[in-house]
């Protein structure tokens, strides 16, 4: 895992090296109680419309093999307004393939972001996934910022919770580096297994 891990990096860096000017890379560290995680954002617009991304985490936890996380999702975005997206997506995720159909919507005030998709995603049957992103960025200096960040999503059925995730982000944000404090909790089929992950975290925007 730790060696996969090493591979993609290597890899995003050269491609963000070439192309530098029309990517947008985000990757991020978390060294917590229970595992470390990787994680990352890649955005490239094709122009005002077409737009790709892809979304890469590992969780890998210092004791049990079986409690590793990995997800990874390629979306291809049509932007039907200024606030409004329609999705498309595929990627591999525990416990396996995925595909993704989905609408985003987007708002943005100053410092404060807000994110909100809500789609249908095939695997091993059909769930309604929701996905909310909270981001709070207010001065603090002419050079910092503080960084207050939520990410959560919930998968289900209908009947019953499939998947949870909840990311928060408390720190400092200084130019393109973010450090500070890290939550994430994920949760599997009713909550019958929980995971939690406490720590330092670091970020940055390429």
């Amino acid at each position: 895992m730790v060696r996969c891990i090493h591979i993609l990096i290597y890899s995003v860096f050269a491609i963000v090296t070439s192309h530098a000017q029309a990517l947008n890379y985000t990757p991020e560290v978390v060294a917590g109680n229970r595992s470390t995680a990787y994680q990352h954002f890649i955005g490239y617009h094709f122009n005002d419309t077409w737009s790709i991304n892809n979304l890469t985490l590992f969780d890998t936890e210092y004791n049990d093999d079986n409690n590793n996380i990995f997800f990874i999702r390629n979306t291809l975005s049509y932007s039907l307004n200024h606030n409004i997206k329609a999705n498309v997506a595929f990627g591999i995720k525990n416990p396996g393939s995925f595909a993704t159909i989905s609408a985003k919507y987007d708002f943005s005030f100053q410092d404060f972001k807000f994110s909100y998709t809500i789609g249908t995603t095939y695997q091993n049957g059909l769930t309604l996934e929701q996905t909310l992103i909270l981001n709070y960025t207010p001065k603090l200096t002419a050079n910092i910022e503080a960084y207050i960040n939520l990410f959560a999503v919930v998968a289900t059925d209908l009947k019953i919770l499939n998947r949870g995730i909840q990311q928060f982000r408390l720190g400092i944000k200084k130019r393109q580096l973010i450090t500070g404090l890290a939550m994430n909790l994920d949760q599997f089929t009713e909550s019958k297994k929980t995971l939690e992950n406490s720590g330092l975290f670091m970020k940055y925007n390429f």
